[in-house]
């Protein structure tokens, strides 16, 4: 079970990025938020199918870490337990 860690959690992640673009996806296409709100966009935008939503939810996470820096990096090291050779 150890080595079906990842893949679990990957399916798990992608379970729940899906679920979350259901209410994105509702409110954006079928309420209408994504023509009366955001009209400068091209129109292939205010209409975007299911799929590329839950692509959207994936995509922007890992642009995120790439191009945002941390803000706060912690490093502890302890000189007091060298080994000595």
């Amino acid at each position: 079970m150890r080595d079906a860690t990842p893949v679990v959690s990957s399916l798990l992640d992608l379970f729940l990025k899906a679920i979350f673009a259901v209410p994105f996806w509702l409110i954006w296409t079928l309420f209408g938020l994504g023509e009366k709100y955001f009209y400068f966009l091209p129109p292939v935008y205010h209409t975007p199918d299911f799929l590329s939503c839950v692509g959207l939810f994936i995509v922007v996470p890992i642009l995120y870490r790439i191009f945002v820096p941390q803000l706060l990096l912690v490093s502890q090291s302890n000189k007091n337990n060298l080994k000595d050779d």
